[in-house]
């Protein structure tokens, strides 16, 4: 899809590193370059000019959102022809939630990258007095927002308002957790190419999960989706233990998620290298064809949704100095089954189940 920016997109499509789980599959390899081509290509193609630090695009998203709750986008440094999408809905501003957004809460993660010009990030905010989750992807070029890419969880009393039986407790707080913030010293630095694949095996171990190949996750991995956890919560009394009560290893490890079947549309749309943080878009599919699965220590899941279903998802994740997963953070919605994400910005990441459903995913 054309965007409002003239310069050409970081969109590859390719196998990446040993992490991912992708590059074992059969013709694969016909699809792109290495991961040195990718990071290259990611670093390049697009990059605002180096003048426009972490604090400059930092400053702007700041900038954006108080614009947001004005009611103006005049207050917003915004090129001429900038587009806007609302879960994958293209309006012209100001609509959707510049209209209704009352507040911004303190509650901001961003993840800043000044080598694509790119900045991503979650915020709480009330709508019409009611909270809402937004995480948005800027684009930047000579200072000027070109592209506002946003998910609303307009949020009730289940993750994302879709048919999900999590029950939602706002656990974010008011800052967000220690380990999105904290600087990795040089010599535990991932490089570009380096993050994002161990971000997309995160997404191929989803996809039709055995148990067979997790992703390399922290013991401390936390995983919050809307602001709930879904990781090591406690069983409820005389409850059996489901994937929201282990530890993002052992749920993977088990094989949960099988019901997930197609992970595509992944994008990486920032990467913060000094800090292991990545800002990722990606399309959940749930066909609806697996009705129940075994797992590795030999009970039954059975799948209640009986209709296909598609989350769409902001993710950021937190990759720690032993390159494994430690945090992460979904903002995510219930979107018709099969929604593409209406942009093709970003570094792309093939589906393998995709490819095998010849699935078009942009």
């Amino acid at each position: 899809m054309k965007t409002s920016s003239s310069r050409a997109e970081a969109s590859v499509d390719a196998p990446h590193g040993p992490a991912s789980r992708s590059a074992s599959l059969p013709g694969l390899f016909l699809l792109g370059v290495s991961a040195l081509a990718v990071s290259l290509i990611a670093g390049s193609a697009g990059a605002a000019p180096a003048s426009c630090d972490r604090a400059c695009l930092q400053g702007l998203a700041q900038r954006y959102l108080t614009a947001m709750v004005s009611h103006d986008p005049s207050r917003a440094s915004l090129a001429r022809g900038a587009r806007y999408t609302e879960n994958g809905v293209e309006l012209t501003l100001p609509d959707g939630l510049w209209r209704t957004a009352g507040s911004v809460g303190t509650y901001r993660l961003f993840v800043t990258d000044p080598t694509a010009g790119s900045v991503g990030f979650f915020v709480k905010a009330q709508e019409n007095g009611a909270p809402v989750l937004v995480a948005t992807r800027l684009k930047v070029v000579d200072h000027r927002i070109t592209e506002i890419e946003s998910i609303v969880a307009r949020l009730g009393t289940t993750i994302g308002g879709g048919p999900s039986s999590q029950p939602r407790v706002d656990q974010l707080g008011d800052q967000p957790r220690p380990q999105f913030l904290a600087t990795l010293p040089p010599g535990q630095r991932r490089t570009r190419s380096q993050l994002m694949a161990i971000v997309n095996s995160y997404y191929t171990g989803i996809e039709n999960n055995t148990g067979d190949l997790p992703p390399p996750f922290a013991d401390d991995c936390l995983r919050l989706e809307n602001g709930t956890q879904t990781t090591t919560r406690p069983v409820r009394p005389g409850g059996e233990p489901g994937p929201a009560n282990y530890s993002c290893k052992k749920a993977f490890g088990l094989g949960y998620y099988r019901e997930d079947t197609r992970i595509r549309s992944r994008r990486v749309l920032a990467v913060d290298v000094e800090r292991g943080l990545v800002y990722a878009a990606v399309g959940m599919d749930h066909d609806a064809t697996v009705r129940s699965y075994q797992l590795k220590d030999g009970r039954t899941v059975t799948v209640r949704n009986t209709a296909p279903w598609t989350w769409a998802a902001h993710e950021i994740f937190q990759v720690n100095g032993a390159g494994e997963i430690s945090q992460v953070e979904a903002v995510l919605l219930s979107v018709p089954y099969g929604m593409r994400p209406g942009w093709s910005t970003g570094v792309h990441f093939p589906s393998p189940q995709a490819i095998r459903d010849r699935f078009k995913e942009y």
